[in-house]
């Protein structure tokens, strides 16, 4: 199976719009949505819609919850608590009932997906004591050998080799062969505000047989983006920080 990965679409529908074309060219088999539908841009409600597909698995993040109830949205930063205001402002019901029915975690058969960590979706994985403290989670408690993450809004691929070593892989182009006895943390990267110094939508397709994943990423209208934040009355650092990627 080929499942694609993206996470913190973050209300950017130009930018979704674009992954999820992309994909339904690639021919993958299932999306995989590790959470933060909303927050930062001005299109919840598209999102949501777009992210209603059959094919599509969708998890919460902490911007969803906070959605849901903003005094979970306390310890965010200015900037985003005023975009989870005016998103739990502007979200139609419907796409709030939706939201509420996401889960915060998903299994496969050899994998867990979550928003931060399997134990909390505010948790980060970006430093070497947490990758090792999931990657040991995986290992002896869950019995699993990936776990697809976001929330950093950062590509990363952790491992666990046999010696037990735990250690970032170089992200490189083309698709990177996994080692099969090994325990992997991946990151797919940010569709809705990337953080890895490139404005370009980030996404990840995994191939469960081939045991490899690929990183990506696709171009999109920036410009646009940052319009529908400034009409909005959004912040106007959110639309200065996407043509930044960080």
């Amino acid at each position: 199976m080929r499942l694609a990965l993206i996470s913190d679409v973050h209300s950017n529908a130009h930018a979704l719009e674009k992954v999820l074309a992309r994909l339904d060219q690639e021919g993958v088999d299932l999306i995989l949505n590790l959470g933060d539908l909303v927050g930062y841009n001005a299109h919840p409600n598209e999102c949501v819609e777009m992210l209603q597909r059959p094919q599509v698995l969708n998890l919460a993040g902490n911007h969803d919850l906070a959605l849901l109830d903003v005094e979970l949205a306390q310890y965010f930063n200015i900037i985003a608590y005023q975009a989870i205001v005016w998103a739990r402002e502007h979200i139609r019901p419907e796409c709030r009932e939706f939201v509420e029915s996401l889960p915060l975690t998903r299994n496969g058969d050899d994998y867990v997906a979550c928003h931060g960590t399997p134990t909390s979706p505010d948790s980060y994985i970006n430093y070497h004591f947490q990758g090792k403290k999931v990657l040991k989670m995986l290992d002896k408690g869950l019995k699993l050998r990936v776990c697809f993450f976001g929330h950093t809004h950062r590509r990363a691929l952790w491992y666990k080799d046999i010696r037990g070593k735990v250690a970032l892989h170089p992200i490189t182009p083309g698709k990177i062969l996994l080692e099969r006895g090994w325990h992997y943390l991946i990151n797919p990267g940010s569709v809705g505000q990337p953080r890895g110094g490139s404005p370009e939508a980030a996404y990840a397709v995994f191939d469960d047989q081939e045991f490899s994943i690929q990183y990506q990423s696709v171009p999109y209208d920036v410009a646009a983006a940052q319009q529908s934040i400034i009409t909005a009355g959004l912040p106007e650092y959110l639309a200065e920080r996407l043509a930044q990627g960080e």
